[in-house]
């Protein structure tokens, strides 16, 4: 019922919303950044797709994947086994560098080391705690402008890839095979890698303490409502700038990097999750990347 509201309101797009052009500022070569669902059937065929037609057209000079040498690697792994595990792995990261490799068209591994991330996480987390403990010493509006920024990340600017490019019905078909799918690889791929996000998932999912007697309706809505607002402080901090915003950085200089090799009148494909694509867009935009 939905994707049929959202057609008639024209919110249903094509599979090209996902896909985002922009120029670099310092080598001048194209990047075609491909915003996906991680291990959407629909984002693996756009991805596949976006390559191809690059190579066809004789312009692609590499492929980008956001993906670091820990995760690939364990990807290689699996793919060895040829089986229900390969399948269940195969992602659109893997479709993208097939479909270059297949015109001799160079893989660029652009993300930071897993490892780097899972200790950020835990940096930030700590760094969290810690300053929303001290408000009287700016930790609270440290943590604010450090949401504010990150979410400019997400917005983007006047180029930047539109919300509406989640609204595509394959996408959105195929959402929960991404739910089931993302998770699972996961854990076959990196486990300890993942050790430290892990932990602070589980943290943050404990239930409070509530005393045995009975306690006040209010206070006990108050103290509901405190818990969620800090959790939601803490997440969101983890997940804007620990796990997107600083890692837009790396991408966008690796991305740089492959277009300062490319050859000019070419262009390179990137392959980037959908929350990453605008932030980085605006970095490729701008003549330095801190």
């Amino acid at each position: 019922m939905l994707p049929l509201v959202l057609l008639q309101h024209g919110l249903l797009l094509s599979p090209d919303a996902a896909v985002l052009r922009v120029r670099d500022a310092k080598s001048r070569v194209e990047c075609v950044l491909v915003g996906t669902m991680h291990y959407n059937p629909a984002s693996i065929a756009l991805a596949k797709a976006t390559v191809s037609l690059e190579a066809e057209s004789g312009r692609l000079r590499a492929v980008a994947v956001e993906s670091c040498p820990t995760r690939w690697n364990a990807t290689g792994s699996i793919d060895q086994l040829r089986s229900l595990t390969r399948t269940l792995c195969y992602n659109e990261m893997q479709a993208a560098a097939e479909a270059g490799e297949a015109w001799s068209v160079p893989l660029v591994l652009a993300d930071q080391p897993i490892e780097s991330t899972g200790r950020r996480a835990t940096q930030i987390l700590a760094l969290t705690l810690a300053q929303l403990a001290t408000p009287w010493a700016g930790g609270w509006s440290s943590i604010g402008e450090d949401l504010a920024v990150s979410l400019e990340h997400v917005k983007g600017d006047d180029g930047r890839m539109r919300p509406g490019a989640l609204f595509n019905l394959p996408l959105l078909v195929n959402a929960p095979v991404s739910l089931f799918r993302y998770p699972l690889a996961i854990v076959l791929k990196q486990p300890l890698a993942m050790l430290p996000l892990a932990l602070i998932a589980v943290l943050l999912s404990l239930p409070p303490e509530v005393p045995a007697q009975d306690v006040n309706v209010l206070t006990e809505v108050l103290g509901a409502s405190a818990i969620l607002a800090l959790e939601t402080v803490i997440l969101g901090r983890l997940l804007l700038v620990g796990l997107l915003e600083e890692r837009n950085y790396v991408l966008a200089r690796n991305i740089r990097e492959a277009c300062l090799r490319a050859k000019p009148g070419g262009s390179v494909v990137a392959v980037l999750g959908m929350a990453h694509c605008n932030g980085v867009a605006s970095l490729l935009k701008q003549s330095r990347i801190m």
